[in-house]
């Protein structure tokens, strides 16, 4: 089975990135799932929240039954603490909803403190910027009209960058400690979608447009890299065909991965030297 190559974000006549989810995109059998995990939020922490939020690839309409995961979020309220928010409910509840909608494969629930939003205006946020570009909201008050606008930049790109030596780190510990199949496969696909996005992140000023969706990703890294363009083909088949041979996931990340590290690593020294996690965005004054 194919899955939807995907497409690259539209933009506004002065280049900031638009919305590319959409209510109407939120169709069975997703809407369901979707649903089921609003309740839940509700249910185990209704004082807390302010707003809930389903992204990734079921509010954009190119969700594959049986293929695609459920990412949603909750923003919390402004007075709401989030080191006393109630979060032990969460592991159960994602672990129960695999297990009730098989049209996912896997179940991501998280809560973002207010201030995972709303930053210093004058750095990048990678919570508004997903609020604002890849998400719905599908309970409360949305968020969306108070943030900024963001056009392609290397702030967005730094995202993945900074992290991904952290993340296949991250990943060859995970596989290290549990070599039975289901892990392999779990960390393989989550660590070979980090690895696309993050080549992406290399070439996206370059090609001035931005995309999350893995095809597009790899075609837009083999135009810059043609010379690792068969290693990055690799890592877009293991995303869609995780492996479970422990082994294999691990050569392969010593390899391609330590060269896409050592690639991140030069971009950062030229774009964000401190390592920063949250670079500073262009035109403050028409963000705030």
């Amino acid at each position: 089975m194919s899955m939807s190559k995907g497409r690259y974000w539209r933009t506004d006549e002065d280049g900031n990135l638009l919305n590319d989810a959409s209510p109407e995109y939120i169709q069975p059998p997703f809407a369901a799932v979707v649903q089921a995990a609003v309740d839940a939020y509700l249910q185990h922490i209704p004082d807390d929240v302010h707003s809930i939020y389903v992204t990734g690839s079921i509010p954009r309409g190119l969700a594959i039954e049986g293929e695609s995961d459920l990412d949603m979020f909750a923003v919390l309220t402004e007075s709401s603490d989030p080191l006393l928010v109630m979060q032990d409910w969460i592991e159960p509840t994602e672990e129960a909803l695999i297990d009730q909608y098989p049209c996912v494969t896997d179940v991501q629930l998280e809560v973002w403190p207010d201030g995972y939003v709303f930053t210093d205006p004058a750095r990048f946020s990678i919570g508004a910027f997903i609020i604002k570009t890849h998400s719905v909201c599908v309970w409360g008050s949305d968020l969306t009209p108070e943030l900024g606008d963001y056009p392609v930049s290397a702030a967005i790109a730094n995202d993945d960058l900074v992290q991904i030596e952290p993340d296949i780190a991250e990943a060859v510990e995970r596989i290290q400690a549990d070599r039975q199949p289901a892990n392999v496969r779990y960390w393989c696909r989550r660590v070979m979608k980090q690895i696309l996005r993050a080549g992406f992140a290399l070439v996206m000023v370059e090609e001035g447009r931005h995309t999350r969706d893995h095809d597009l990703c790899y075609e837009a890294f083999a135009r810059h890299y043609p010379g690792h363009a068969a290693d990055m083909k690799r890592a877009l088949e293991y995303a869609r065909f995780p492996l479970e041979d422990a082994d294999g996931v691990l050569a392969f990340l010593e390899n391609m991965g330590s060269w896409i590290i050592a690639q991140a690593n030069r971009w950062l020294d030229e774009h964000n030297p401190a390592r920063d996690p949250a670079l500073a965005v262009d035109d403050v004054e028409e963000i705030e």
